[in-house]
């Protein structure tokens, strides 16, 4: 990677109290995320950072909807905030992102040899707007100086 990022994946610390993270460190992870794909000087990991930002503000939802329930739903991160949500807005969002996942593992695998910026900062883009979105949902400010 051309960030020097070990493992490519941040973690999650879930040594809170019941393991449950709040959904506001899904947010924090997310921004970092961003920030991985606005500065990898590698158009692929740049793609892959802004998906994995989208997931992260995915995560967020997925833990303010869920409130007291021990088991989530069935799938994939885009069907559980689709289950957890129930709402049109959220469901917009799960379908703009499926055709996302698709083209990241298939980066990820090499199957597209091709990829053109203009991808990549659609799929920017929509993790910036999906992120704005969740940070409304949860109720996310961030620390301002």
């Amino acid at each position: 990677m051309a960030q020097g990022v070990t493992g490519g994946v941040a973690r999650v610390d879930r040594s809170r109290r019941g393991g449950s993270v709040p959904p506001d460190t899904f947010v924090i992870e997310a921004e970092r995320l961003l920030e991985l794909s606005r500065t990898d000087l590698v158009r692929e990991e740049r793609l892959t950072w802004a998906y994995r930002a989208a997931l992260r503000g995915a995560g967020a939802v997925i833990q303010f909807a869920r409130k007291k329930r021990r088991r989530l739903p069935p799938g994939s991160a885009w069907e559980k905030v689709r289950a957890l949500t129930g709402d049109e807005e959220m469901d917009g969002w799960c379908r703009r992102f499926a055709p996302h996942a698709r083209l990241v593992a298939q980066v990820e695998m090499g199957l597209v040899p091709d990829l053109s910026e203009d991808r990549v900062t659609e799929v920017y883009q929509d993790a910036c707007l999906f992120l704005d979105a969740v940070r409304g949902r949860v109720g996310y400010l961030p620390e301002v100086a």
